[in-house]
């Protein structure tokens, strides 16, 4: 007997591994299905790890485009009647493009001393830094050469970047931070390969009063201790008056866990990793470069 799914009124979508294809574009069909979902007066939420800045301009632009949670959820934005310019505004050349005014409507960010232990863990590693703060993607011009060499691999789902200034570049990370530890959303740090972001993970679990997530296996992801997706998400749909069990969202990888866990309908990219599979009542037969989410509004009738 087919499962029985209940009305969706508000999608909740990844980015990375999910909504983005490898190559970090939505594909057509995809494009095609959202806009469906639109006409029916479904919300189509952007759920990610990553900070306003670094929603690409190509998502911001997608049918229906309003509200965004960012930073694994210690961020959910309004972006208004101007999404892209709402993102521009957190560019560090914010001044080259016609901006607008994004309204944070849920802040949680790390406590001072929380933030600035765990920041001295990630800077330890000497590893791809970002640091993420009231919407921006400050890191440092040696973490963007190994952000680049790792993109050329192509070896993750991990959608590549470009540096167009998206990124605000710190002269000293640590000098910054001694200035800013109270207004911190998110650290990330990116790693070579798994096996270091796995040999990582007990320093980064030792530090007190934080989340820690993988947003993909070469990550490791530090937010406020309570800060996840789901909270985010269950937050949202309780300002917009969307009952929990008619949320929907949509992932592949471990920082999507508690979303997935907390929406009325959990679905699962076909390139999801395994134990986040089995969190889901939807697999996708198609990957992220094969119009998975697509697929998974079709089945759904969305």
């Amino acid at each position: 007997m087919p499962q029985q799914f209940p009305a969706i009124r508000l999608v909740a979508l990844d980015l990375d591994g999910t909504l983005l294809n490898r190559e970090g574009h939505v594909t057509p069909r995809t494009r095609a299905a959202l806009q469906a979902a639109v006409d029916k007066g479904v919300y189509i939420v952007p759920a990610t790890g990553r900070p306003l800045a670094s929603l690409p301009p190509e998502v911001a632009q997608l049918p229906g485009i309003r509200y965004v949670i960012t930073c694994n959820g210690a961020a959910v934005w309004d972006l208004g009647a101007d999404p892209v310019g709402a993102v521009y505004s957190r560019y560090s050349n914010a001044k080259e493009h016609r901006t607008s005014t994004p309204v944070c409507l849920l802040h949680s960010l790390m406590p001072v001393e929380t933030a600035r232990e765990a920041f001295a863990v990630c800077e330890s590693f000497h590893a791809d830094l970002r640091i993420f703060s009231d919407g921006y993607a400050c890191t440092d011009a040696r973490s963007i050469a190994l952000a680049a060499a790792r993109a050329a691999k192509k070896d993750g789902t991990e959608a590549c970047q470009p540096n167009d200034g998206r990124f605000t570049i710190l002269r000293d990370a640590a000098e910054w931070m001694s200035r800013n530890a109270f207004a911190i959303e998110k650290l990330c740090v990116f790693f070579e390969n798994p096996q270091q972001a796995a040999a990582a993970l007990p320093r980064f679990y030792a530090v007190p009063g934080v989340e820690i997530v993988q947003g993909s296996p070469k990550n490791v992801e530090v937010t406020a201790a309570g800060v996840d997706k789901g909270e985010a998400l269950r937050a949202l749909a309780d300002r917009l008056g969307v009952p929990h069990e008619s949320t929907l969202a949509v992932g592949d990888s471990e920082n999507d866990r508690a979303m997935l866990q907390k929406a009325g309908v959990a679905a699962v990219m076909a390139n999801g990793m395994p134990e986040i599979q089995a969190l889901a009542r939807l697999v996708s037969k198609a990957d992220c470069d094969h119009d998975g989410v697509a697929e998974i509004l079709e089945t759904l009738g969305i």
